[in-house]
């Protein structure tokens, strides 16, 4: 036993492995039995040892005490996680319960792998050896509900088909005993089926001088089981997909050592051009791997299988590489240092994309963490999806379905209602509510984080008639190129006729215009590109003072009587007073507002008190001295405006909070129409806050229209102010 683990798992210590092997055997150690199945999944020196001492500790033959001076710390720690894992249980009817145990499990696996994958292993074992069914059910139905998901989860398949086949025989054996017993009829015949399409694809590629291993296998009974009530059949005579036909070509890489799969492509082009494929039943899992990270083409012929037996044939291709994978999954990438501690693994980037980086794996559990990058969360029903780290609710909401992500209104983590940009956390059970005419909104590009998710989005934009994604994007770009006082689009969208430096025809053009309209491209990018807002929007640019010149604020303000240092609508000298509602400090984002004494009264630009007051009488504040190394953008923009109570408050509030500086500001009142136009000089020091300022103001109530003002029009920056107080400069 000992020589046949150390084949597999080399650099063993055959000396503390052999005095753990013989403690086992000694005291008849269940888990012995347990090592040919963790065999294979290459454990490293502390995993193999921990699953023969585990059983002893449980039976309190061996203490942690001589768990640790025997075989060492990580070798207990090890044990003692597992032993945690096997007391967790659930009320078979009880869903927080199970939620909690899966929570705790897969909490359990982020620490270390090594922990989950000997739970699986050692159950797997007991069901093998069971005896009395009636004992057997709850456990059998635990596994089936919570360690079968584990271990598709982590792609080890041949631990999952036996786990789920097993659990079903003593969860429901009456349905295990007719499947089980019309595939036993089945299996001769799919045998002498496997082995005729065998020969034959071994002789068609031998031929063509490619080497390939060929095998086939039939499906567990659990599988068919799920199959026929699918498809709502009564028997698996009625399933052509009994069986799969497995190709394994060698693994290829290039002269760096990336590895390529052009081969892998090479012979299902070749199998298509002998046999005829069923089109709607091939699925490319390299392209797009599944969440676990398997990895295999799947295509259905037919013509393949024996004349006799006529029926359509499953056949996967894959290089041998994806074959560990798809047999052994995160298992199959364990490596070694000299001491028997697993490294760190650049496999499991290559190979397994939904786990990223076992950075550095030493004693104990805290130090290894292979789902750096994947959260796992809960459905209500206690079903897991893994997703990106930082995934929000529409990403679960498109995990779960594409319907219930278009039609996503709401969310709660944890029972507690999130906003859908909330950053998802291990372990939370989350909740889509939906609404039937709910629809994406293309903001939420820039929101989710799964690409599946963003391509369901895309993919619904779409779906939309073409005529109207034309129309809406037409719309979005006029709207953006308005709003910077340009041209708008004329019948031939001539701006676009030579974009980035490329000549496009009509038809391009056109279909760039659909593309902004169906969220593919956004049209404030586009218009930047061609009308960059330096030249586009900026009034002028205000370089940083000198250092040498410059004091700091703190000296300033208290150096010099403050009030000395506030501009009027960029005018000194004036009248003015401190709100006492608010106290400004020398450095804060201030507004004016003109009292009926013809004074001005100062309050910090997020003041509560603004929104009560009279809209007309408020000017731009600011201090002078206040500034940095960076450059400022002087950006005029005009607001065509429903005047309201309170309006003027959120307008400056948002502004504030944008860290935009409100140099000077005109209000004209249009008193043909009842509305005001707002005219407000902004000092940036980010012209992509230009838009973000933009698309809010769009938003507020009673805010009809937001453009730039134009240089040299209107706007005059200063002199209205010292009409309104009825001031001569001096």
């Amino acid at each position: 036993m000992s020589q046949k683990i150390s084949k597999k798992a080399k650099l063993f210590d055959s000396e503390r492995f052999s005095r753990a092997l013989s403690i086992a055997k000694e005291h008849d150690s269940c888990c012995i039995k347990a090592l040919d199945i963790l065999m294979p999944m290459n454990p490293d020196e502390d995993t193999a040892i921990a699953l023969l001492v585990k059983d002893l500790f449980s039976r309190k033959i061996l203490t942690e005490k001589q768990i640790e001076e025997f075989f060492g710390k990580a070798v207990m720690d090890l044990v003692r996680a597992v032993t945690k894992i096997e007391a967790l249980s659930y009320g078979e009817n009880d869903r927080t319960s199970k939620l909690e145990v899966l929570r705790k499990m897969f909490l359990t696996m982020a620490k270390d792998i090594r922990v989950v994958l000997m739970s699986l292993v050692c159950r797997l074992n007991k069901l093998q050896h069971f005896h009395e069914v009636s004992d057997d059910v709850l456990f059998a139905k635990e596994t089936l509900d919570l360690y079968v998901p584990i271990a598709d989860r982590l792609g080890i398949y041949s631990l999952k088909t036996e786990l789920e086949d097993l659990s079903f025989k003593y969860t429901d054996s009456k349905e295990y005993k007719d499947i089980a017993g019309k595939l036993k009829a089945l299996k001769k015949s799919c045998e002498i089926s496997i082995a005729w399409i065998t020969r034959r694809l071994t002789d068609f590629f031998a031929n063509r001088g490619i080497v390939v291993d060929i095998s086939g296998r039939i499906k567990g009974v659990h599988s068919i089981y799920k199959k026929l009530k699918k498809k709502g059949l009564s028997s698996p005579d009625d399933l052509y997909d009994v069986f799969a036909i497995r190709i394994v070509l060698p693994e290829k890489k290039d002269v760096l050592g990336n590895p390529q799969v052009d081969h892998l492509y090479s012979a299902l082009g070749l199998i298509h051009s002998e046999w005829r494929p069923v089109t709607r039943r091939f699925k490319d899992y390299i392209a797009v791997p599944k969440s676990n990270g398997y990895k295999s083409l799947h295509t259905v012929v037919l013509g393949l299988a024996p004349k006799d037996m006529d029926q359509p044939v499953e056949i996967q291709i894959r290089d041998e590489n994806m074959h560990m994978d798809s047999e052994f999954g995160i298992a199959a990438h364990w490596f070694y240092k000299e001491n028997g501690v697993a490294s760190n693994s650049l496999a499991l980037k290559a190979h397994c994309d939904w786990i990223r980086g076992i950075s550095d794996i030493r004693e104990g559990l805290n130090d290894l963490d292979v789902f750096k990058d994947k959260i796992f969360v809960l459905t209500p029903r206690g079903e897991v999806r893994d997703l990106p780290a930082g995934s929000t609710p529409l990403d679960f909401a498109y995990s779960v379905h594409t319907d219930i992500g278009n039609r996503c209104v709401m969310a709660k983590a944890d029972g507690k209602i999130v906003p859908l940009d909330y950053e998802l956390k291990n372990g939370e059970v989350v909740e889509i509510i939906t609404r039937a005419d709910g629809v994406p909104k293309l903001q939420w590009l820039s929101i989710v984080k799964s690409g599946f998710a963003k391509n369901r989005i895309k993919a619904y934009f779409s779906s939309l008639n073409s005529d109207n994604n034309i129309k809406l994007g037409r719309d979005l770009l006029n709207n953006h190129l308005e709003r910077i006082g340009k041209p708008l689009l004329d019948q031939n969208y001539t701006i676009l006729k030579k974009y980035l430096g490329k000549n496009l025809t009509l038809a391009e053009r056109e279909s760039f215009i659909e593309e902004i309209g169906r969220g593919g491209k956004f049209a404030h990018d586009v218009v930047k590109k061609i009308y960059p807002y330096e030249e586009a929007v900026v009034h002028s640019v205000i370089m940083p003072a000198k250092p040498s010149k410059r004091r700091k604020n703190g000296d300033l303000a208290g150096s010099v009587v403050i009030e000395k240092q506030v501009l009027i609508g960029g005018e000194e000298g004036l009248p003015i007073k401190f709100a006492s509602c608010c106290v400004p400090k020398f450095g804060d984002n201030i507004i004016g507002y003109v009292t009926r004494g013809n004074c001005v009264t100062v309050h910090r630009m997020d003041c509560k008190t603004i929104g009560s007051l009279n809209y007309d009488r408020f000017v731009a504040a600011r201090f002078k001295n206040v500034s940095d190394d960076s450059p400022k953008y002087l950006v005029g923009i005009k607001l065509m405006v429903m005047p309201r109570l309170g309006i003027m408050n959120e307008i400056t509030a948002f502004i504030a909070k944008q860290k935009v500086i409100i140099k000077d500001i005109q209000l004209k009142e249009l008193k043909d129409c009842g509305l005001y136009e707002d005219y407000f000089l902004l000092e940036m020091d980010d012209l992509n806050k230009f838009d973000v300022i933009m698309d809010e103001l769009e938003s507020i109530d009673g805010i009809m229209k937001v453009s730039r003002a134009e240089r040299g029009g209107r706007y005059l920056p200063g002199s209205q102010v010292r009409r309104k107080l009825g001031f001569k400069k001096t």
